[in-house]
C-alpha cells in the first residue's frame, strides 16, 4: 500500500516508525489504511519486542540491538554519548553487558570462530582482554 509523506509517495515498507504514527494519529487516510498501518505497527512490534519460541527478554533484546545497528543506526558517537547520559547506575550495568560482550569475543578469538567480518571485534577484544589480565585487573 502506498501513502503520502511530505508530497511524496512512498510503499509502506519505506516509512519510518514515527511517519506511520504520524499517519495514524492524523485524519488523512482512510479506514482501510489505517487497519493496514495499525497491523504494520502490531507486526513490526511482535518482530521487534516480543519473545518467539522459547526466547527471553535478553534474546529479544539481542535481536533488537542487532537490527537496531543494523538498519536503524545512525551514529555510533551519538549512541554513545545518549547512553552516558543514563543513570549512573544504568550506565556501569549497561558497561558490564559491554564487558561481557568483549569477552565472548575474545573467546571466539581462541576458539577461530571468526572471519573477516568480525576479525576487527574479535581481535580487538582479545587485547583487551589480555591487558586485563596482565594488569590483573578483574574482569
Amino acid at each position: 500500500m502506498k501513502f503520502k509523506i511530505d508530497g511524496r509517495e512512498r510503499d509502506d515498507y519505506q516509512l519510518r516508525n514515527d511517519e506511520i504514527i504520524d499517519l495514524l494519529e492524523g485524519n488523512e487516510i482512510t479506514d482501510e489504511e489505517r487497519k493496514h498501518l495499525t497491523d504494520l505497527v502490531i507486526r513490526h512490534f511482535k518482530y521487534d519486542l516480543c519473545p518467539r519460541g522459547g526466547e527471553d527478554n535478553d534474546d529479544v533484546f539481542a535481536r533488537f540491538f542487532g537490527n537496531f545497528v543494523n538498519g536503524k543506526l545512525c551514529s555510533k558517537s551519538k549512541v554513545a554519548k545518549l547512553m552516558c547520559r543514563e543513570h549512573r547506575y544504568l550506565q556501569n550495568e549497561m558497561f558490564k553487558v559491554c564487558l561481557e560482550f568483549i569477552k565472548e569475543l575474545a573467546d571466539n578469538f581462541d576458539r577461530g570462530y571468526f572471519d573477516g567480518r568480525n576479525e576487527y571485534a574479535v581481535e580487538t577484544s582479545k587485547k583487551i582482554i589480555d591487558h586485563l589480565k596482565e594488569i590483573d585487573h578483574p574482569y
